[in-house]
């Protein structure tokens, strides 16, 4: 009986799963670049053999631009082991303007209160019938 790994890699090497190895050789390729250079690194994919790298600053990707070339060469004669199923010609570099969620900004918005504090509190127990009321306070207080 195969184990989750073996299962898991038994999928990755069927045709029709084969997107599944792709973050791994993204992965690997992105552990090639600087360390200052992954903060910005949004995400990455492959088409049409060239991979693409979505940067969140037009600096970040200049200095990208400048440091590939050196990276490129080795890439191509010796790629990863995670990227033997993939034939990577070109790396490439964009800057993505959408907004991530960890930039994007939160506005506190109050909300008009709509309970009107009407219920019936039948409760036996004294420490619940009393928080029951102090919700109850609260809703009338708003």
């Amino acid at each position: 009986m195969k184990n989750s790994k073996q299962l898991v890699s038994h999928l990755r090497s069927q045709s029709a799963f084969t997107h599944l190895s792709v973050q791994p050789c993204i992965d690997a390729v992105k552990e090639l670049l600087p360390a200052r250079l992954h903060r910005f690194i949004l995400f990455g994919y492959i088409k049409h053999n060239i991979l693409f790298f979505a940067l969140n600053h037009p600096g970040a990707k200049q200095e990208f631009d400048n440091i590939i070339n050196s990276i490129k060469t080795p890439l191509k004669q010796m790629p990863p082991l995670k990227c033997k199923n993939f034939e990577i010609f070109d790396v490439r570099a964009f800057v993505s303007h959408k907004k991530s969620l960890k930039f994007s900004e939160h506005k506190d918005e109050t909300y008009e209160e709509r309970a009107l504090g009407e219920f019936e509190n039948s409760l036996k127990d004294e420490k619940l019938h009393a928080m029951f009321e102090e919700i109850r306070e609260i809703i009338h207080d708003t």
